[in-house]
């Protein structure tokens, strides 16, 4: 799923930053996504990825789409807002509830669900879930990118 939403946010022109804690899955990640760029309408340039947490410190949005574990979502998020308490923080979860992960952010009005469907690419809807503790800036910067990306919302 990440690289998909990676290839989305290449596409429609938005310097895009793909994380993994794993090298091997980082490479094969950033693999894919240049590949596909190459078929598609898409700036390879805007892609950059990053092994290293802190390099996501700098980005305005960041969609997790770690495995769907309560435990990794939260410990990511808190990390995260650690080292950026202004990031919105969003989560591609598909069946855990935003509002049991929003609070272990340090700003839980900054986290949102942005669920993509499988795969990324090709499906038009993504839904943006406010949890009880979203504020409206995160709802507006989740929509705004979904829709930048090409995506009915």
């Amino acid at each position: 799923m990440g690289a998909g939403i990676a290839q989305l946010g290449c596409q429609a022109g938005m310097p895009t930053l793909l994380y993994d804690p794993i090298p091997e899955a980082l490479e094969r990640g950033e693999q894919n996504v240049r590949r596909r760029l190459e078929k598609l309408s898409g700036d390879p340039a805007e892609l950059r990825v990053a092994d290293d947490l802190g390099a996501l410190a700098a980005c305005e949005l960041v969609i997790e789409a770690v495995p769907e574990r309560p435990d990794l979502k939260r410990e990511l998020f808190a990390e995260l807002s650690a080292r950026n308490p202004d990031l919105v923080l969003a989560t591609n979860t598909s069946s855990i509830l935003v509002t049991s992960l929003a609070n272990a952010a340090a700003r839980p009005e900054n986290v949102v669900g942005m669920h993509f469907f499988n795969p990324p690419p090709v499906m038009q809807l993504v839904e943006v879930i406010a949890a009880e503790q979203s504020g409206d800036r995160a709802i507006s910067v989740a929509t705004q990118v979904a829709e930048q990306m090409g995506k009915r919302v």
